[in-house]
């Protein structure tokens, strides 16, 4: 699970990348918390994720280091203003 900390104003879009895969997990609003489940298919011998938030209406697309994600784990991402 990735739990997503969007403290800016812009509606963001995220995505689990793996490689050169990347899956929508959903829309994170402005000034909100939200959590996402990451599909199994990525956390089973996939590799190193990382995320990615797509502003909507915006230009610039913030993205993790990656990092090992594990079945049952909870990845805390923190969108700054």
């Amino acid at each position: 699970m990735v739990q997503v900390e969007n403290r800016g104003f812009a509606d963001m879009v995220i995505y689990a990348v793996s490689g050169s895969q990347r899956v929508r997990l959903g829309l994170a609003n402005g000034n909100s918390t939200r959590a996402f489940t990451i599909p199994r298919t990525l956390l089973r011998g996939a590799g190193p994720l990382r995320f990615l938030a797509d502003p909507i209406g915006g230009n610039r697309s913030p993205i993790s280091e990656e990092m090992i994600v594990e079945p049952g784990d909870i990845v805390t991402l923190v969108i700054p203003p």
